[in-house]
């Protein structure tokens, strides 16, 4: 089929301000989903303050780090070395 210069160039433009009207749309619904959240004034998360440790937790947590962490160094180390 075929199309002459003119509706060829008639067509593009018809496209370009079509995406131009699209990305302006698409700007607005972002713009009016942010006015929706702010206007629905969702509460914030509350946060529950963190248990206190014992001192028996506290030290059993420091001893499960230092194993944890020798680990890591001696697959690293082990890494460097192969």
């Amino acid at each position: 089929m075929f199309i002459s210069t003119q509706e060829k160039k008639y067509l593009f433009d018809q496209i370009k301000a079509l995406s131009k009207d699209m990305s302006l749309a698409a700007s607005e619904i972002t713009m009016l989903k942010a006015k929706v959240k702010v206007l629905m004034g969702a509460p914030a998360p509350v946060v529950a303050p963190k248990k206190p440790k014992t001192l028996a937790q506290k030290k059993k947590q420091a001893q499960y780090m230092r194993t944890y962490m020798a680990k890591k160094k001696a697959a690293k180390l082990a890494l460097e070395q192969a």
